[in-house]
């Protein structure tokens, strides 16, 4: 995993900004901030910085060098149902999906309920059906 603050960093110099626009602006506090130097944010959160930031999601973990970004919900509702259509039609099972990515099947029913995968599974997620996270998240 890349370090998560040197990629917002990196982002983040490119806007001619500091991290300290972060902080004076209230995306997120200094303290907080530093707690994700060897992992990585929740999902809102993230949402919260690539929003500020105005880049994708994909660009902003550094999966893509195509930055198209469209302003994100920060609750995502369809994140469950994008995830379960995907699954569906490449024609596979829950089953399959969760043994494939080594996840609990318990996790699939915690994301119905409305809790958000975490950032890494979206990352796993993405890859094992070769899609940009963006097309797992809801836009405004």
């Amino acid at each position: 995993m890349t370090d998560f603050i040197t990629l917002v960093k990196e982002v983040l110099e490119e806007k001619g900004m500091s991290t300290q626009n972060l902080f004076d602006d209230g995306v997120i506090s200094e303290n907080t901030f530093y707690k994700y130097k060897h992992r990585y944010p929740n999902l809102t959160t993230s949402l919260k910085i690539a929003n500020y930031l105005c880049v994708s999601v994909d660009y902003l973990f550094g999966l893509s060098d195509e930055n198209k970004f469209k302003p994100y919900s920060l609750e995502q509702k369809n994140l469950y149902n994008n995830i379960v259509s995907l699954i569906e039609n490449s024609k596979i099972s829950q089953r399959k999906f969760s043994k494939d990515l080594n996840y609990s099947r318990v996790n699939l029913l915690r994301w119905k309920k409305g809790t958000s995968p975490n950032v890494q599974s979206l990352i796993e997620i993405s890859k094992y059906f070769s899609i940009p996270i963006d097309d797992l998240l809801d836009k405004e």
